[in-house]
């Protein structure tokens, strides 16, 4: 185009536009949907795996039997997942003030809730850690074995990524501040912690009280 072509030209100010947007209206919100929307097909591949297993086993969950006497009764106690799935869902309440206070730009509430949801990511994952214990079988020991502590696992590996991601805005806030960017990637965090507790709710119901069903 030629530049006397662009004389007389009206020009539109976009100064005062924002750099950054939320939820529906940000690229990356978009990304981090479908990524969760992969991840839930996933878990339902194991849900599936899961419920073949049951189907096939009898009885199910089968006895323990590499052991003297043979535990017959080899459902998975509850105590400890309980106590992993309380402190998931009580973590979900720290994490909606610290989405809340990212929208906000308030930096203060931010640096105190970051370090607050890393603490619980990190108990979290040495629940689990523990929690392992309550199927009563290794990994290798039967399909039953195999198809908990994968689903177990897989969870687990979430916890790990959003500690990661965690230790990562925690660091940038600390040693930078605070921006739009970032707060838009603590918004995006926070969606994929709502994604890791409601998902285990219905995963910790499949695991724990689905051999007391089926």
């Amino acid at each position: 185009m030629m530049a006397e072509e662009m004389i007389g030209r009206k020009t539109v100010d976009v100064g005062d536009l924002p750099s950054t947007l939320f939820d529906h209206r940000a690229p990356l919100w978009w990304g981090n949907l479908w990524g969760l929307a992969i991840e839930t097909a996933v878990f339902g591949i194991l849900v599936s795996v899961y419920f073949a297993v049951a189907m096939n086993l009898s009885p199910f969950p089968p006895p323990k039997v590499d052991r003297l006497p043979v535990l017959n009764d080899s459902l998975p106690d509850l105590f400890l997942p309980t106590i992993t799935l309380v402190v998931l869902l009580l973590s979900v309440i720290p994490a909606v003030w610290l989405d809340v206070s990212a929208r906000r730009m308030d930096e203060r509430a931010v640096k105190i809730l970051v370090i607050v949801t890393l603490v619980l990511n990190i108990v979290l994952i040495v629940l689990r850690a523990f929690e392992f214990k309550a199927l009563h079988f290794r990994w290798d020991a039967n399909a039953y074995g195999s198809i908990t502590w994968t689903i177990l696992g897989m969870h687990m590996l979430h916890l790990i990524v959003l500690a990661a991601e965690d230790v990562y805005v925690t660091v940038w806030t600390y040693a930078r501040g605070l921006d739009q960017k970032h707060a838009l990637d603590i918004t995006v965090t926070a969606v994929y912690w709502y994604w890791i507790a409601g998902t285990w709710v219905l995963l910790y119901t499949l695991v724990y009280f689905g051999p007391r069903i089926i």
